[in-house]
């Protein structure tokens, strides 16, 4: 009896360690999205919104493409590096987390996307009616979130400008449908009713501005740049 209580509390020991190894949280509960990225020199930031879907998509068991999310910020890929995705919480609390901030690239890149998917209805009914959507991006709120707030122009485009993010002749371009956008209301307030949208007289009439609104872009942009709103 004695050995037997000796292993059971052995194999105890063994799964607290695990645990406070493992799994314990390092933080207290933080607002932001449950994973954060470590990169390979230590810093840790938020994720970016491509990189949220990803670990949000569902996988089967042994698709060889699930993330893989390491459960100690120190542990180490089989190349020997730091980086990767973590539990926001497994993070130890001297370390802070940072919001990337995006470079002139990837945000005009995003910011023309954006344009694209805000200024297709048919896209958006494929998608945001889709019964069999799994992936929360597929909506009229995270169409506007990747829009207004992943690019910070909520408050409007002084601070892409002031970078020149964003020229003034582009800016006009697309400055009527932005303002439009921006005091957009859903059917009843309700910013989760797809349908209602997509059947609303004042969010096809904002397509019709943005389709507009995109021709008069065009020009302004370089071949590359073009080719994304095709």
């Amino acid at each position: 009896m004695i050995i037997v209580f000796l292993i059971l509390g052995i194999v105890t020991l063994i799964i607290i360690g695990i645990y406070i190894r493992h799994f314990m949280p390092l933080r207290k509960d933080e607002e932001g999205f449950e994973y954060v990225y470590v990169e390979n020199d230590g810093s840790v930031r938020e994720l970016l919104r491509e990189e949220r879907e990803y670990l949000e998509e569902e996988f089967e068991p042994a698709d060889g493409a699930r993330p893989y999310v390491k459960s100690r910020y120190k542990s180490k890929t089989p190349d020997g590096k730091i980086g990767g995705f973590i539990a926001r919480n497994r993070v130890p609390k001297k370390i802070d987390i940072i919001k990337k901030k995006m470079d002139k690239e990837i945000w005009r890149r995003r910011w023309l996307f954006m344009i694209k998917d805000l200024t297709d209805l048919e896209y958006q009914k494929q998608t945001w009616l889709y019964p069999n959507n799994t992936k929360p991006y597929y909506s009229f709120v995270e169409f506007m979130c990747s829009y207004f707030d992943d690019l910070d122009i909520g408050d409007g485009y002084e601070k892409v400008l002031a970078l020149n993010f964003v020229s003034i002749p582009e800016y006009e371009s697309i400055e009527k449908w932005h303002k439009l956008l921006s005091v957009y209301n859903a059917p009843n307030d309700d910013d989760y009713d797809n349908k209602a949208i997509l059947q609303d007289k004042k969010w096809l009439e904002i397509i019709a501005l943005g389709k507009e609104s995109i021709e008069n872009l065009k020009p302004k942009l370089n071949s590359i740049e073009r080719s994304l709103l095709i």
